[in-house]
């Protein structure tokens, strides 16, 4: 493969602090909503670390489901004049996966200290970045344009406090129950 088969990956057009969002024409990198993008982003990136770790199975497919979750709110946030993709049926996807997670997984009753286990403590800083693009939103004043992907991004990061206690060994029929 050429290098004219390649797409380019970077046109330097961002040099001076801005960049492209679609229907939006150039934003300034700081504006609140590139700020709600980029921890989408990282939260979607940090799901695919732990999810490289997970391997194969049940954790691994479900961490896949949340990330192209993510990419779907991101396009929520990206295209605010166009309808909303993610809705009710995307919050009780996750509110039914938290339920499953959470009748699976036993929940100390103590504070959690994250790393118990590496592919748990990943998924724990998954969740971190998770609440932190919910705060993002939040202040970037997306609760009332996108009340349905604030909602998902919220259970989401309770779904994933589960997930990383399971990861860490609180795997209830792994006990015998």
């Amino acid at each position: 493969m050429g290098e004219k088969d390649n797409p380019p990956v970077s046109t330097g057009r961002g040099d001076d602090g801005t960049t492209t969002l679609l229907g939006a024409g150039r934003l300034r990198k700081d504006d609140p909503r590139i700020r709600v993008l980029g921890d989408i982003d990282e939260a979607s990136s940090l799901l695919g670390l732990a999810r490289a770790e997970a391997g194969e199975g049940e954790l691994a497919a479900l961490l896949l489901s949340l990330q192209r979750l993510l990419y779907r709110i991101m396009g929520d946030v990206a295209m605010p004049n166009e309808e909303n993709t993610v809705g009710e049926s995307d919050l009780e996807y996750v509110q039914d996966a938290l339920a499953q997670w959470r009748e699976r997984t036993e929940i100390p009753r103590e504070f959690v200290v994250p790393g118990e286990s590496r592919l748990g403590a990943l998924v724990d800083v998954a969740r971190s970045v998770v609440r932190r693009a919910e705060r993002s939103l939040v202040a970037a004043g997306y609760a009332e344009a996108h009340p349905q992907a604030l909602r998902v991004i919220n259970r989401t990061s309770d779904l994933l406090f589960v997930a990383a206690r399971h990861a860490d060994g609180g795997n209830r029929l792994s006990k015998g129950d």
